[in-house]
């Protein structure tokens, strides 16, 4: 697949960490790159057991392949956060590096998109479909939206890219039929949930149980004691706290 300009690196790359040299590092990226074209060749394989026996545990074998392919671009990102932060001696190892990043990432989508539309082109034929595909198919479709986003890069310009972006949609209306088929597992909670498709589900015990979505029945405070000033708002809990990650905080374990 042709591709016009790469894209630029990083002006202002950070600052490598200390303790590291250039080799250490050049082997670091290499190793990754090494990974990740296992990765490639597993998930072919993966890909090619999901579409055997499709009607009988099919889904589960093609769920293994689809957690392969985001443990690779998982990976493809902790490769590429390590070339930004390639030092000035690895110069002119750094185009090559990238380069053969690019065409792994460019070969696992479109291994991705293949398999995908193999697979739910004969699931969506299936007649029984187990319990449970409603969510699970949902979980499958989030995964093939954040593949469609790939395919909007300037590296898939041209006539090719359009149709990896073509069969994308064609992959994402075959599951949607999918879901369409059977309904989602009732909702055994006492509060309302969110469906695979971002619906509201009403809990079928409860207070809340069988109303409709949006509404819910307000629970009374127990009476306070007369002559008992009013409680203090509780602190926060420290292990709920939503903190901003970065792919910097795992570098000790990756090199643990």
């Amino acid at each position: 697949m042709m591709r016009s300009n790469p894209p630029r690196r990083p002006a202002a790359p950070p600052a490598p960490s200390p303790g590291r040299s250039a080799a250490q590092r050049q082997r670091e990226i290499a190793t990754l790159l090494m990974r990740l074209d296992a990765m490639l060749k597993q998930s072919a394989e993966l890909a090619q057991t999901a579409r055997e026996r499709v009607s009988v545990g099919g889904l589960a074998r093609y769920r293994r392949f689809s957690r392969r392919v985001r443990d690779f671009f998982a990976l493809a990102a902790l490769a590429q956060e390590r070339l930004d932060a390639a030092p000035e001696e690895m110069e002119d190892l750094i185009d090559p590096m990238t380069t053969a990043l690019e065409r792994l990432h460019a070969r696992m989508v479109v291994q991705f998109v293949e398999g995908s539309a193999g697979f739910f082109s004969s699931f969506a034929r299936v007649k029984a479909l187990p319990i449970g595909t409603h969510e699970m198919c949902g979980v499958e479709l989030r995964g093939v939206l954040e593949i469609r986003k790939f395919l909007d890069d300037p590296l898939y310009e041209g006539e090719r890219g359009q149709a990896l972006r073509a069969e994308t949609d064609r992959i994402a209306a075959l599951i949607r039929r999918v879901m369409d088929r059977i309904p989602p597992l009732p909702d055994f909670g006492d509060e309302p949930s969110i469906g695979p498709r971002g619906t509201l589900n009403s809990p079928l015990k409860g207070p809340n149980a069988h109303l409709p979505a949006g509404r819910s029945v307000a629970r009374p405070a127990p009476p306070r004691p007369a002559g008992m000033p009013p409680a203090a708002p509780p602190a926060p809990n420290p292990s709920t706290e939503v903190r901003s990650l970065s792919l910097d905080q795992f570098e000790d374990d990756e090199d643990e």
